[in-house]
């Protein structure tokens, strides 16, 4: 192959010799069954789904309430010593909620 003329007649050739194959009706059938299921199990976890991300919601929202009627003592609590008191269980809850998110964004993700 020395020049673009000797690759291109060996890709109509390959082209030429190709014959596309249908699958079989077995493999059609298997696929359509994969896909039916599929489909049926969104529908079902559908609602799971919407339930799961309206808690995470409202969960926020009751924080952010909580926080807009209890800031002032939250604030004088998290300034004064008793800070070093809570400060292993405000981690923690910390933590838990960010583990919590992830899982959620993990799972409204695959839907």
């Amino acid at each position: 192959m020395n020049n673009d003329r000797d690759l291109d007649l060996l890709i109509k050739q390959m082209a030429a010799g190709h014959q596309p194959e249908l699958p079989s009706p077995g493999l059609i059938w298997w696929r359509a069954q994969l896909l039916r299921k599929q489909a049926e199990q969104e529908r079902i976890e559908r609602p799971a789904t919407i339930m799961r991300v309206i808690s995470a919601a409202t969960c926020v929202l009751v924080v952010l309430a909580l926080w807009a009627s209890q800031g002032r003592a939250l604030w004088s609590v998290l300034t004064g010593s008793v800070l070093l008191i809570f400060l292993p269980f405000l981690l923690g809850g910390l933590a838990l909620a960010a583990l919590v998110f992830a899982l959620l964004w993990r799972t409204s993700a695959r839907v």
